[in-house]
């Protein structure tokens, strides 16, 4: 079992979503909705760091390009960050991986120590194999 769990640490001009776990058909709803609210209360860039991500299939892959579409409705910028193989493997092998701005973890802008506002903490329930 490895459940999702998100956070959100804001700075003045950019949120960072960290996202650990499994990205598929249970946690996907659980997912865009904080991604959504993220970027519905952010002024600025959003930053998702999916280095925790220790699967994602087809249902996780909708999730990303849900919350792309919800932050280029917004008009907000959308890196993924510190992408792993499994992650990388998926959108190259969709064509999607051009439709993504994806940057290494340490090109993506960090909340500077005194300027982070940490925000919820959720995790979702258990992956559909431990149902």
């Amino acid at each position: 079992m490895n459940a999702l769990q998100l956070t959100s640490e804001h700075a003045s001009d950019f949120v960072v979503i960290t996202v650990t776990g499994e990205l598929d058909l249970a946690t996907r709803p659980c997912l865009s909705a904080f991604a959504h609210d993220v970027i519905d209360a952010c002024p600025g860039t959003v930053v998702v760091d999916l280095s925790g991500v220790t699967f994602i299939d087809a249902c996780g892959l909708s999730a990303l390009i849900a919350i792309r579409r919800h932050a280029r409705e917004r008009g907000t910028p959308l890196l993924l960050a510190g992408a792993p193989p499994v992650v990388l493997k998926l959108l190259k092998l969709t064509n999607l991986d051009a439709s993504f701005t994806v940057v290494s973890r340490s090109a993506a802008p960090d909340p500077a120590p005194g300027r982070v506002e940490t925000g919820r903490r959720i995790q979702a329930g258990l992956p559909l194999a431990d149902r």
